[in-house]
């Protein structure tokens, strides 16, 4: 208490302020609070209005949505309409069977059970009904409905009826409530009328004392919220909390110059090492196009010259047709070789290399190799990446079936499976140990094929680097499988999803029509 008594004598301001305000309050308070209690009464009376309304409302609107659909059912015998109609209806018969266990003594209580148990009279009628017409009893279904329609009105007259009641008691209690708070809203008024003289003429007075610092502070800050950084500081003569705050804002704007200065450095030293991280993509970008460039050009000598070997042995014991067919087909595959990797081609411009790949090897290798086509016409104009099949078709021959004396046979399929686009690779030959699957299928970057460049490939384009080019270009993974058995052969499965082939498809028509 002395402590307390100290601190008024202190400072005069002070003990007016604390005084008046308490004052103030207190009276304030005791108005507002007869206001809020009447006002707490009226709104619980509304909210019990409201409630009850609505709760009505809500189990009639059940009612009839539960009565047009079993309408609806009988009319179309539509299986949608049944599943809504044990939907609506197991809802309901929940509601129903609350309202009928109510124990109530007043009038409008009683009168909800008696509509909660019409409910479940209407709801077993309407069951019946159903019932009925599931079972193709036309009269039973008829007299059921007529009998569930004539509970269907005494339902909705008597919620009629009880949301009438309820609003006549609700009513009295609300003109009591109201008559009630105009009294306390007049008394109020009248307190707070002389609450706004009495403080007006000391607020006056305290005002021009409180604010001339505080509006100096405030244009200051207007400055540095527009960015001018380069005020002075703001001066107020005197000792109280507005001199500490004037204080603490000049601090505060020197530090927010200095802060703003330290962003500022950082955001050129982010800028230069964006700069930096833009020209490391752009030299990755090249260093990728040069790679691809790279592999393209890695014909194989060995290969070539085995096949101007055997096309000069063709001019020599053929006639030149024959040699021609051979060199035109070599003509074509070192063509398509030479291809951008980067453009895309359809199914059907991998199918045609292939022949001429295998027309090569027939010449070679005559009745060792058998070819096989099962290619569905429908799915040849998918777009994929350049020198897809090709490599595949390469390694089942070289290390599948070359090594077998008796020779083997490949089989290219390509067809549409559930909407996907399915290209299978099947040789008979040796097969292939799992382990070697799982190191050509893993995302390791060496690949077996790509080194073994002696045995006779047309390219240095191995499975893994088929796997990536077929995953960048449809944005997926795992499009690729591998089953083999030893012996028994291997399969390579391709699988386009539809999603993706359509993108594609787009994408080429966009390209080379300008849509």
């Amino acid at each position: 208490m002395k402590k307390i008594i100290e601190i008024f004598s202190k400072n005069r301001i002070r003990k007016k302020l604390i005084f008046y305000s308490l004052i103030t309050t207190l009276i304030m308070g005791v108005g507002l609070f007869f206001t809020y209690y009447n006002a707490r009464m009226l709104a619980t009376g509304m909210d019990a209005i409201f409630l009850n309304n609505k709760y009505l409302s809500d189990i009639s609107n059940r009612v009839t949505t539960l009565h047009s659909v079993l309408e609806n059912f009988l009319s179309t015998n539509h299986s949608d309409s049944l599943r809504d109609y044990y939907k609506y209806s197991s809802e309901l018969r929940t509601t129903a069977e609350t309202m009928s266990k109510r124990h109530v003594q007043a009038e409008s209580g009683l009168l909800l059970k008696d509509i909660g148990n019409m409910i479940l009279t209407y709801l077993d009628s309407t069951d019946a009904a159903v019932s009925s017409k599931r079972g193709r009893d036309i009269e039973g279904y008829i007299s059921h409905y007529t009998k569930a329609s004539e509970i269907f009105e005494y339902i909705n007259t008597n919620i009629n009826k009880l949301t009438l009641d309820q609003f006549d008691e609700n009513t009295k209690g609300y003109t009591m409530i109201s008559g009630r708070v105009n009294l306390i809203q007049a008394l109020n008024l009248i307190i707070i009328i002389g609450i706004i003289v009495f403080n007006t003429i000391f607020i006056i007075r305290m005002t021009f004392k409180i604010t001339e610092p505080i509006i100096s502070l405030s244009n200051a800050a207007n400055q540095i919220s527009k960015g001018n950084l380069e005020i002075q500081q703001v001066t107020v003569h005197s000792n109280d909390e507005i001199g500490i705050m004037a204080e603490a804002f000049n601090r505060m704007a020197e530090s927010i110059k200095q802060q703003m200065k330290a962003i500022k450095e950082s955001a050129e030293l982010e800028a230069k090492y964006k700069e930096q991280e833009m020209q490391y993509l752009l030299m990755k970008n090249h260093l990728r196009e040069a790679e691809l460039q790279a592999l393209q050009s890695q014909i194989n000598p060995h290969f070539i010259f085995n096949t101007l070997n055997a096309g000069a042995q063709l001019a020599m014991f053929e006639d030149a047709d024959k040699t021609y067919h051979f060199i035109q087909c070599f003509s074509d595959l070192f063509r398509y070789n030479l291809r951008s990797l980067d453009n895309p081609i359809t199914l059907g411009d991998e199918i045609e290399n292939i022949n001429n790949y295998i027309a090569l090897l027939k010449v070679r290798y005559t009745d060792r190799i058998r070819f096989i086509q099962e290619v569905d016409e429908s799915v040849t104009d998918v777009q994929m990446p350049c020198m897809i099949l090709q490599p595949l078709i390469e390694n089942a021959f070289i290390h599948g079936i070359s090594s077998l004396e008796s020779g083997g046979t490949i089989i290219l399929r390509a067809k549409r499976v559930n909407g996907d686009i399915v290209i299978e690779i099947e040789d008979d030959g040796v097969g292939m140990p799992p382990e070697k699957i799982r190191q050509i299928l893993s995302d390791t970057e060496e690949d077996i094929s790509e080194r073994d460049t002696s045995t006779g490939h047309t390219t240095g384009i191995g499975t893994k680097n088929v796997i990536k080019r077929l995953n960048n270009f449809f944005n997926t993974q795992d499009m690729v499988t591998i089953t083999s058995r030893q012996p028994g052969g291997t399969t390579v499965t391709i699988t386009i999803p539809e999603s993706e082939t359509m993108v594609k498809k787009e994408c080429f028509h966009a390209q080379n029509y300008g849509c």
